[in-house]
Parts: C-alpha cells; structure tokens; sequence
C-alpha cells in the first residue's frame, strides 16, 4: 500500500506539471507517463483517465481550502466580518492554487472553466456557506431581510469573475506575475457594497 500511495503520489506531480505545461486539453496521459518513465496502461491502475487524475489534484486542493473555512466560520467573530473574510480566502485559494503550479495566465483561464463545469459541487458548497452565514445574519438583526441563497449565490460568483477580469487584462504571462494586492484590495471594496446593503442601519 505504501508503494502503491508513493506511486500515486508521483503521477498525481506529473500531472499538476503536464497540465500546467500543456493546459488541460492538450495534455495526455501518454504526457505523464513519458514524464515518469512509465507505460500509459500502467497509469489505469492508478486513474482511470486524464480527468480522473485531474479531479484527483483539484479535489486536494479543494478538501485544504474547506478546511481553511472551517476555521474561519469557528472564530468569535459576526457574520459580516466571516463573509468578507471567507470571500477573501477564496481569492487567496485562487492565488495559491495557480501560483504554486507556475501556471500561464492562459492556461489558468482554461482550468477556470474546466473547473467550473466539472466541479460545480465546489461553488454549491461555498455558497451554501455563505448562505447560512447570511441567514445567521438576519436571524440576530445585523442583517435585514434578504434572499440569502440569491445573494450568497451572486457573492459566490462575485469573486472568481473579478480575478478572472483582472487576469483577462493583464499583460503578465504567468499568474504569479500579477499583481494580485490590487485585485485583493477592488474584491475587499466590492464585498463591503454588499455586506453594508444588507446591514441593518
């Protein structure tokens, strides 16, 4: 099991290494098996095609930013501040997820609608917990009434589309060359509209 565990480990690396090279629909598993000096119908005992192993990657990732979440929603804070502070782990989610891949801003953009329509499980999980936070809101009267899961739902969308318009017109070539406090600073703006729309005065 341990070899078995260290092996996949190793494809999963190459993988993350071809699809940042190639982006998604160029790369192949013929890609990753020649990174590791392997036959294709080896990586079928491991995955059972390109985007098994591609899920496999992003679900890693996505299990560590839940986790950083859980964190957030602990913390003796109101419902207001939680919001802003759990949009704002999504943008660094973002940023930590592409810049550790040394991915091209092109490439990015491909993952991001891979990403989006393959994983649709991810967004209905944050917007189910922003959601419940806008509803804990209401309910202690630090936010008037509102269609929590239409507002959790724009507020969800809200900040991959601004990262992605940021990314769209910048001239950088690979995403860890943007700059990124910019967009932090414009998403941390927009999210403050909405949270202050929806406060009780």
């Amino acid at each position: 099991m341990v070899k078995y565990d260290k092996k996949k480990g190793e494809i999963i690396e190459a993988g993350i290494k071809a699809f940042a090279a190639y982006g998604y629909y160029k790369t192949t598993l013929e890609d990753i098996a020649q990174m590791l000096g392997m036959k294709k119908n080896s990586l079928y005992y491991y995955f059972k095609n390109k985007e098994d192993l591609f899920r496999e990657i992003i679900m890693s990732d996505v299990d560590e930013h839940f986790a950083s979440q859980e964190r957030i929603l602990a913390k003796n804070i109101s419902n207001a501040k939680k919001i802003e502070e759990i949009l704002l782990d999504v943008m660094r989610f973002i940023r930590t997820r592409t810049s550790k891949y040394s991915v091209k801003l092109s490439t990015y953009l491909e993952f991001s609608a891979v990403v989006k329509r393959e994983f649709s499980e991810f967004n209905t999980r944050q917007c189910k917990i922003i959601e419940t936070l806008i509803k804990n809101g209401i309910k202690s009267g630090e936010f008037r009434k509102v269609n929590a899961k239409q507002v959790s739902k724009d507020m969800g969308e809200l900040v991959p589309a601004l990262v992605n318009n940021a990314y769209l017109n910048s001239d950088a070539v690979f995403v860890h060359d943007v700059e990124f406090e910019e967009i932090v600073k414009r998403v941390r703006r927009v999210v403050r509209y909405v949270i202050n729309g929806m406060k009780n005065k």
